[in-house]
């Protein structure tokens, strides 16, 4: 009977601390580490080593399917299954189709601003356009001279945001089912249905705050640039950027 009773003290104390050694370390990977400040340095300056050398080339980016575009909140949060503020907490070379570039993002989640909530504190992958490739990836028609060279291929309407970057964008699932190319090369890439995202149209519907800026703005420069009079586009989503950061510029 003092054997059995002293067993049963032991898990009293014993069943609490295992729980809270447990929600300790959900707390510290959920907070500290996606924003430990010395990890975002630390990715910045191995991005930056490794696109030093590459040569620049620049590109309209790649073709998409045709899909509407939020020009106001609730156009956003209709059109997509989360609108989200998050973090560009590191930047990678990926595999990509021949003759296109991209780059695997991991992005830590602030903040769901619409959708699903649970996403909070977490961090996903996405796959932006431009990026490192091999010259030979992406010329086509054969063996580069430079094969092993990178080249860094720049998006003149989506140009990569910094590691450190906040950003503000709508998301739709990443349907990897269907076998072409592009998913096979996201799923050598780390890429499932359930760690990443598919940017609803990031050409026009992709905000993005530097490091040292003080306000969100449209990353397309085109759109930033265009003279909105008479532009309905233009002048709906530089409206719409005023209202972002009205409401979520903290």
């Amino acid at each position: 009977m003092r054997k059995t009773l002293m067993i049963l003290v032991l898990l009293v104390f014993a069943l609490p601390l295992s729980a809270y050694s447990v929600n300790t370390i959900k707390d510290s990977l959920r907070q500290d580490f996606p924003s430990s400040a010395a990890v975002i340095r630390k990715n910045q300056r191995e991005w930056k080593r490794r696109i030093a050398k590459a040569d620049v080339i620049h590109s309209e980016g790649n073709s998409r399917e045709k899909v509407p575009v939020g020009m106001s909140l609730d156009n956003l949060k209709n059109y997509n299954k989360s609108v989200i503020k998050g973090t560009i907490y590191n930047l990678e070379k990926m595999r990509s189709p021949r003759s296109m570039a991209y780059t695997k993002a991991s992005v830590h989640i602030d903040k769901v601003i619409s959708g699903d909530k649970s996403l909070k504190d977490t961090i996903v992958y996405l796959a932006l356009d431009g990026g490192l490739v091999s010259a030979d990836d992406w010329y086509s028609e054969g063996r580069h001279k430079d094969y092993n060279h990178d080249m860094l291929v720049k998006n003149d309407e989506f140009p990569l945001p910094s590691i450190g970057a906040k950003i503000i964008a709508g998301l739709i699932p990443i349907n990897l089912d269907e076998p072409i190319e592009f998913n096979n090369d996201l799923k050598r890439s780390g890429f499932t249905s359930k760690n990443s995202f598919a940017i609803n149209t990031p050409q026009y519907n992709f905000w993005v705050k530097e490091p040292k800026a003080k306000k969100y703005r449209l990353n397309n420069p085109k759109l930033r640039k265009k003279n909105i009079n008479g532009d309905y586009l233009a002048e709906s989503l530089q409206q719409l950027t005023k209202e972002i950061n009205k409401k979520y510029n903290d």
